[in-house]
């Protein structure tokens, strides 16, 4: 009995893993580069629009983006001869040809959905999930990379430029099966009421580029947010 309490005594004593310190200091600078704490506190959604081509086929999209913090998006997608509405709404998501006819996302691209979202969210999600923030080490051009935990076996890692602390590429992962992994740069940085947002993005795919959007109109805090968000509203597309 003795022993059986010092070696619980010793189990509960035992030291917790510490954090690496390099995540805080890469966090902080990160936050600041953006607009600081409070400027990132105060945006709580945002509406974007833009065009996209799709590599593969060279096709243009016209993209409308609303999104809500925490992990919410409806995305508009307008091609020359279709149209295709996504919207995710924490662990669900659902697709159709519009607001009126979405049908449930099956799971592997409700996945890649919840990974869309998670990686068109603010910096300020590095705050919020501090304690679970992993260090990876440096990427090939440098770059500090940060791992953040979206659910069980999805994950985000931002790429840190150190010379201006902008997030610019993303990687995002699925354990599967099968396990997948995407990734996105970032260019064409620009200050929206105190507030740094990528105006530019290239997707891949492993290493094949699938996509290049260019934003060509921005709000913070739309009013309307939360009716664009709903499920089943009345499509205007």
């Amino acid at each position: 009995m003795i022993v059986g309490l010092c070696l619980c005594c010793l189990a509960s004593s035992a030291p917790a893993q510490q954090q690496d310190p390099r995540i805080a200091d890469v966090t902080s600078r990160v936050i600041d580069a953006y607009g600081g704490e409070e400027a990132l506190r105060s945006v709580h959604g945002y509406h974007a629009s833009g065009g996209q081509l799709a590599m593969q086929s060279e096709t243009p999209i016209r993209v409308e983006r609303w999104f809500a913090r925490p992990d919410r998006l409806r995305l508009e997608l307008a091609y020359p001869d279709h149209h295709e509405t996504r919207i995710t709404d924490g662990a669900q998501g659902w697709t159709g040809s519009s607001r009126e006819s979405l049908e449930p996302a099956n799971a592997m691209k409700l996945q890649a959905m919840r990974l869309q979202t998670a990686r068109l969210d603010t910096p300020l999600r590095l705050l919020e999930q501090k304690d679970e923030v992993e260090w990876r080490d440096t990427d090939t051009d440098g770059r500090a990379v940060l791992r953040v935990p979206i659910d069980t076996g999805l994950y985000i890692n931002y790429h840190v430029d150190p010379d201006t602390w902008h997030i610019t590429h993303v990687t995002m992962g699925m354990a599967g099966p099968p396990s997948m992994e995407f990734s996105a740069d970032y260019d064409d940085f620009r200050e929206i009421d105190g507030v740094l947002i990528p105006f530019k993005e290239v997707t891949y795919a492993g290493g094949t580029v699938t996509s290049v959007y260019q934003m060509t109109a921005f709000e913070w805090n739309p009013k309307d947010l939360e009716d664009e968000l709903s499920v089943g509203a009345r499509n205007t597309y």
